[in-house]
């Protein structure tokens, strides 16, 4: 039985991810290297994607998106295995396949980590709407990454399905993914 609360939790997730979707024509890309060392394939994501854009020495609010990721894919239960969760970095000069790879595996064991070229991330941050910068914070200290914070969802096709807040939490981005889902079926 669905109470009235999870209707209007299921209607406003919905009204959402309609509000979200940017008109596209083709299927989103994910280019680069994985974090395996092989390049990314479209086949190597064959279901839902779930997609965020950040880098590994970003101090907090990137932990916090992976988290929200790992988080919402075990609230989805068996519903969570049909997504493909990727970690594209933003800062490929620093984050190898290597960085990358010891990386993701703090998160989740189904994490992938993309490392794209200069080009290709160019390339993906326009297909996307991501945006990025370096930005320096003073001689001696390391540059940051100011980025686009959101978990991106796409479906089988690579179409865009939602764009999910990085702190909104594991269980509610469950809901809302899964009304993503579930409005595609």
């Amino acid at each position: 039985m669905i109470t009235r609360r999870t209707a209007v939790s299921l209607l406003a997730g919905l009204a959402f991810v309609s509000a979200t979707l940017p008109a596209r024509a083709a299927a989103l890309p994910i280019l680069g290297r994985r974090h395996d060392g092989r390049d990314a394939r479209p086949e190597d994501f064959p279901e839902w994607r779930l997609v965020y854009f950040g880098y590994t020495h970003c101090p907090d609010v990137c932990p916090l998106g992976l988290q929200t990721m790992a988080d919402a894919i075990e609230a989805l239960g068996p519903l969570g295995a049909r997504l493909s969760p990727v970690f594209v970095t933003v800062d490929p000069a620093r984050d190898t396949p290597a960085v990358m790879s010891q990386y993701v595996g703090f998160f989740h064991p189904r994490l992938v980590g993309i490392t794209p070229s200069e080009e290709e991330l160019k390339v993906m941050g326009k297909a996307w709407r991501v945006k990025y910068a370096k930005v320096e914070v003073g001689e001696g200290r390391p540059y940051l990454m100011d980025h686009t914070a959101s978990l991106l969802i796409t479906d089988p096709a690579g179409e865009p399905a939602g764009r999910l807040s990085h702190d909104l939490g594991g269980a509610r981005s469950a809901e809302r993914i899964r009304a993503a889902m579930e409005a595609r079926s």
